[in-house]
């Protein structure tokens, strides 16, 4: 099973919605519906969108779950990043000093940590000299 049909699954219940009330509710064929459930089709954004409408929550808690899509911005040019992030890259002279490459990006980007803590933009900063740091030390 994948873990957006496991999530899509668990709102559906908790909203108590069978398959065929939501797939009804949000004009889509129930076959699919249980398809992308069951990790049998992976969905496309505009189905994840009639989801989440229809279950009446955020398509991020769908993607990234609730526990992580509390903490995240979704950056229409980065997706979905944490706020600290969010703030490192829109503070355009921090970007400008740095000079980030993709790669370094990715690995910010792809940072997790545990849902109760908060990163801020001094905690990126930090995790990019420190990446690079190591980088050159090898």
């Amino acid at each position: 099973m994948s873990k957006i049909g496991d999530r899509i699954r668990q709102a559906r219940k908790k909203a108590g919605h069978s398959q065929e009330t939501l797939a009804d509710r949000i004009n889509v064929n129930r076959s699919y519906l249980s398809l992308v459930e069951n990790g049998k089709s992976s969905p496309t954004f505009e189905f994840l969108d009639k989801v989440a409408g229809g279950l009446e929550i955020a398509v991020e808690d769908l993607v990234l779950g609730h526990e992580i899509s509390g903490l995240v911005t979704v950056d229409e040019a980065q997706g979905p990043v944490y706020e600290g992030l969010a703030e490192l890259l829109a503070d355009h002279e921090q970007m400008l000093l740095m000079n980030p490459a993709p790669d370094e990006l990715s690995v910010l980007k792809n940072i997790r940590v545990d849902s109760r803590y908060r990163p801020s933009k001094k905690f990126f900063i930090e995790a990019l000299l420190d990446f690079r740091k190591n980088r050159i030390a090898r």
